[in-house]
């Protein structure tokens, strides 16, 4: 009967992991079909000539991408916005988080309104924007609607993480003496480091993604130079059907994501340990 029941119970633990499997089928079978075939038909179309004749030119694409002086500006640009756009979002939302954390009593809904930028329609947001920034030369307008956009979200992660650290720590530090600032530092900061790397990374990302209110507060394919990013670039080779500048520059631009993403994850772990 023992031998029984084990057969029994070990044909129910196949069955599960076989079901598991098929469940998982559909959403392989798409990342297949939507991500990966499509990321190796860009990476083929970007060490040919042309569409047409299909020779294998190598890295020739490439040289030629990373020495036009378009994609070298919209490399510039694009990295400038991440190393001040994300700076800037990572520190404000760390003090309003630590705010909301310890005045959630005064404002109950606080939390709820900084994703209300990511819900408002582009094309509103967009309209607002030139009206404040009518006489703006510089590239602030877009600076400012990246953080305005995408800070919510990193409130919102923040906050939840502060709420998970659990208030008797802050009694012992403040039985042993500890000064509020030292507690931040020592205590606050080192305990929600998972999640400030993450909206690090994930701010990084996004930063990648404000080229369509870019393009509809400038209203064309041709922004001032300080504007002018790699979704641009890309954008303008796909208009212009070259498939290769445009296949080419993608790839660049998914590597330099991943670096970023391994540097951040090393990071992470280097502090973590």
């Amino acid at each position: 009967m023992l031998s029984m029941n084990r057969l029994k119970q070990k044909k129910k633990t196949l069955s599960w992991n076989t079901r598991s499997k098929l469940l998982l089928l559909p959403s392989l079978i798409g990342s297949i079909i939507f991500f990966f075939w499509p990321y190796i038909r860009v990476l083929y179309y970007s060490v040919i000539d042309n569409q047409f004749s299909r020779k294998i030119v190598g890295l020739s694409n490439y040289m030629k991408t990373l020495s036009n002086p378009y994609f070298q500006l919209a490399m510039k640009n694009s990295l400038l916005l991440i190393l001040i756009g994300v700076p800037i979002i990572v520190i404000l939302a760390i003090v309003i988080s630590l705010l909301i954390t310890y005045q959630l009593y005064k404002f109950p809904r606080l939390r709820d309104a900084f994703i209300l930028p990511m819900l408002i329609p582009t094309a509103s947001i967009v309209v607002i924007w030139q009206i404040l920034f009518e006489r703006s030369t510089s590239v602030m307008p877009i600076y400012a609607l990246f953080v305005w956009k995408y800070i919510g979200i990193c409130i919102i992660l923040l906050t939840a993480a502060l709420t998970t650290i659990d208030r008797e720590v802050y009694e012992a530090a403040k039985i042993d003496g500890a000064k509020i600032g030292t507690i931040y530092r020592k205590i606050t900061v080192p305990m929600i480091a998972p999640t400030i790397f993450f909206i690090v990374l994930l701010s990084i990302v996004n930063s990648f993604k404000i080229f369509k209110e870019s393009y509809l507060y400038y209203g064309n394919k041709y922004p001032p130079n300080h504007s002018y990013t790699l979704q641009y670039y890309m954008n303008n080779n796909f208009l212009k059907f070259d498939y290769q500048a445009l296949a080419t520059s993608s790839i660049l631009t998914s590597f330099l994501v991943l670096l970023i993403v391994v540097i951040g994850l090393r990071t992470q772990r280097r502090f973590q340990s």
